[in-house]
C-alpha cells in the first residue's frame, strides 16, 4: 500500500510517498513558500502572492506525488488555516486545482499524527515527551508504554514565524538581548503548567520539525548546554552570517526564534540531552492511511 501526503504549512510545503504501516519512505520533497504573514496582525491572512504561490507549490508537489501512482491521497493544512481568516477559500482552491480535498486539522489531530508518526522511528523509545516546532505552532505529546495513544496532547501557537512576528523588531539584523528575553519569557508562561504537570517520568526527549532538524544538524551532540551556545551565537550574527553558518536561507530570519523556543523548553522541564526524528505528521498520517487499507 502506498500513500501521499502534502503538508501545508505556514513556512513550507512537504511531499512524502511512503509505503506500508511502518511509512517506509519512497520520496520526499520540499517547497520552502512561506504562506504566513509577514506583520504581525489582528486579522491574519494569506496574502495574494503568497496564496498563488501556496496554490502552484502544492500542484507541483501534487503532480511528483502521482508518479508513484499512491492509491491513497491526503493534503493537510496546519496552524495558519485555523487563524486565517481565508483558510477555507484556500482549501477550496486546493481541491479545485489537484482534485483532493484539503484537510484543516485540528491542533489535537495534528499533536496525534506527530506522535503517529514519531512511533515509526525505531530510535525512539518509550516513554517520551514530544515536542513537535512549526511554523505556526508547537505540539507537544506525552506518551507512555502504548505506542499508539499518548497521555497528553496539545497544541500551542508558539510557532516559529508567529513568535519572529511578535517579538523582533528587524529578523535579519542580530537580536537583542531584551526580544529574546520577552520571546522566552512568553514561551515559558505558555508551557509552565499544563505541559510540565504531563511530562512523563524518566521520558526521552524528542524534537521534531524543521528548525529542530536544523539544529540537530549544529548541534551534533544535542544537548541544552549547546542549545544556549547556539542561540548566543546566532543571536548575534545578521540574516547573511547565519546561512554562512549553515542555516537555510528561507528559514534564517526565523530560526533565532526557533532556537530561543527549544532552549526555553529545556530549561522549563529540566531537559538536558534530547533526540530528534524527521518522522512526525506527514510519517504518521501515510501510516495510518497505509493501515487503514491492509
Amino acid at each position: 500500500m502506498i500513500s501521499s501526503v502534502i503538508d501545508i504549512g505556514s513556512n513550507s510545503i512537504k511531499l512524502l510517498v511512503a509505503e506500508g504501516k511502518n511509512a517506509m519512505p519512497i520520496f520526499e520533497a520540499l517547497s520552502e513558500t512561506r504562506l504566513s504573514p509577514e506583520t504581525e496582525s489582528a486579522r491574519e491572512r494569506i496574502s495574494e502572492k503568497a496564496f498563488a504561490a501556496g496554490i502552484r507549490a502544492v500542484c507541483e508537489l501534487a503532480e511528483a506525488a502521482r508518479k508513484f501512482s499512491p492509491e491513497r491521497e491526503a493534503i493537510t493544512g496546519t496552524s495558519l488555516f485555523r487563524t486565517a481568516e481565508n483558510a477555507s477559500e484556500f482549501a477550496r482552491a486546493v481541491e479545485d486545482a489537484t482534485g483532493t480535498p484539503m484537510r484543516i486539522l485540528s491542533g489535537i489531530e495534528e499533536a496525534q499524527l506527530v506522535a503517529a508518526g514519531v512511533a515509526t522511528d525505531p530510535s525512539i523509545c518509550l516513554p517520551c515527551a514530544i515536542f513537535d516546532l512549526g511554523g505556526g505552532s508547537l505540539e507537544f505529546i506525552a506518551k507512555n508504554g502504548d505506542e499508539n495513544t499518548g497521555i497528553f496532547e496539545t497544541s500551542r501557537k508558539l510557532g516559529a514565524v508567529r513568535l519572529t512576528r511578535k517579538f523582533f523588531k528587524n529578523p535579519t539584523a542580530p537580536i537583542p538581548e531584551e526580544e529574546i528575553s520577552a520571546l522566552r519569557n512568553f514561551v515559558r508562561e505558555e508551557i509552565s503548567g499544563e505541559i510540565l504537570q504531563n511530562l512523563p517520568r524518566n521520558a526521552q526527549t524528542v524534537f521534531c520539525g524543521g528548525s529542530a532538524g536544523i539544529c540537530s544538524h549544529l548541534v551534533p551532540e544535542k544537548s541544552a548546554t549547546a542549545l544556549e551556545t547556539l542561540l548566543t551565537k546566532i543571536c548575534a550574527e545578521t540574516l547573511e552570517e547565519r546561512i554562512a553558518a549553515g542555516v537555510p536561507a528561507k528559514r534564517a530570519d526565523i530560526f533565532p526564534a526557533a532556537v530561543a523556543t527549544l532552549a526555553e523548553v529545556c530549561a522549563v522541564a529540566g531537559i538536558s540531552v534530547f533526540a530528534h526524528t524527521h518522522r512526525n505528521l506527514r510519517y504518521g498520517l501515510c501510516a495510518r492511511l497505509n493501515a487503514e487499507n491492509t
